[in-house]
């Protein structure tokens, strides 16, 4: 037999559940923003969310008050980490380089910079690349500009 009334802490209860699925949504529609322990916080939102929804009516005044202070500190929490990664990861790891003021291109992947660029043979240096860029640009390119990236670094585009 369950007994539910439309509460203070149902409400809470529904809050803490509809948080928990925004996390488990993050990691699919964000991947850059998102964690791999935040799915361990989201399980413990469903599950606290949960208990609140079906078992809130046995709670006392007190213990009310310290479930909505506790969840609205977890929330606000939740929702200023997230605001920081995607300032600060996203800005860190997208690169802009424009070559013209026409063409602007965005790199999503980290440039990792090797210490050794230089392969040793008996009496050559050669230099060695390890990363390829991919352009995915959908739009009208300028073919100027791609012809002076092409010029400037041939051994890109071998």
């Amino acid at each position: 037999m369950n007994h539910m009334e439309l509460g203070p802490s149902t409400i809470i209860g529904i809050a803490l559940v509809i948080v928990g699925i925004f996390l488990y949504a993050l990691k699919k529609r964000e991947p850059y923003v998102s964690r791999d322990y935040d799915f361990l916080f989201s399980s413990i939102g469903l599950l606290c969310g949960g208990i609140l929804f079906f078992q809130g009516w046995r709670l006392d005044p007190i213990l009310l008050l310290s479930q909505i202070l506790l969840s609205g500190t977890t929330v606000f929490f939740i929702m200023e980490n997230i605001y920081l990664r995607n300032s600060s990861y996203y800005s860190e790891y997208t690169k802009r380089m424009v070559m013209n003021s026409k063409i602007q291109t965005r790199y999503t992947y980290r440039d990792y910079k090797l210490r050794s660029h230089f392969d040793i043979n008996k009496k050559e240096l050669k230099r060695v690349f390890y990363t390829k860029h991919i352009t995915y640009w959908k739009g009208k390119q300028n073919k100027k500009a791609l012809n002076f990236v092409k010029n400037s670094m041939p051994f890109y585009f071998d």
